[in-house]
């Protein structure tokens, strides 16, 4: 096993690249699934490696349906663009060959999608989903005044929900938001 002090940086690297990688939110137990296929890190360094990782806010989390959920954020994607170097392209490449066999599922679990219903010439009913399975996390409904916009709305919703949800979950459970 690795010992606390040793390849520190790698080892908080290691699960930024695997988050980034990824590119969507993704529970505790599949992350661990992934690094430990990658690393043999004692488990209780690992969670504190990813508890710090949150605290230098690199990494957003939020909970749904019972289940604590990690995103990498853009912070996080810098630090590890400026640093990647430290991560042994060994490594890189046991997490490329993981996240294949690992998370191959994990993005089409989760189906993004909107749908529109014009209601009149001005008025468009834009409806923005996240299911996972057959379970709906995430819908959102919005007017749009024309058809243009409709069409902005839905294919923004399309390309960045799994950007969104995450902050929108985290504004809605803040109870002193700031910057809104």
């Amino acid at each position: 096993m690795t010992d606390e002090g040793s390849n520190y940086p790698e080892n908080k690297l290691l699960i930024l690249y695997i988050l980034n990688k990824i590119n969507t939110p993704i529970t505790n137990s599949i992350l661990t699934k992934i690094y430990f296929s990658v690393n043999d890190l004692n488990y209780f360094y690992f969670q504190q490696y990813l508890a710090d990782l949150v605290e230098k806010k690199w990494i957003d989390t939020y909970s749904e349906n019972n289940s604590f959920y990690y995103v990498i954020n853009s912070r996080g994607k810098e630090t590890l663009d400026d640093l990647m170097y430290l991560i042994p392209s060994v490594m890189i490449l046991a997490a490329d060959s993981a996240i294949k066999n690992i998370a191959q599922g994990i993005k089409y679990e989760l189906v993004v999608s909107s749908d529109f219903i014009i209601l009149d010439v001005d008025k468009i009913n834009i409806k923005c989903n996240i299911n996972e399975g057959s379970t709906k996390l995430f819908s959102l409904e919005v007017y749009a005044g024309s058809m243009e916009q409709a069409r902005k709305i839905a294919d923004n919703w399309k390309q960045n929900a799994l950007k969104y949800y995450p902050k929108i979950i985290n504004m809605l459970t803040d109870e002193n938001p700031e910057g809104i």
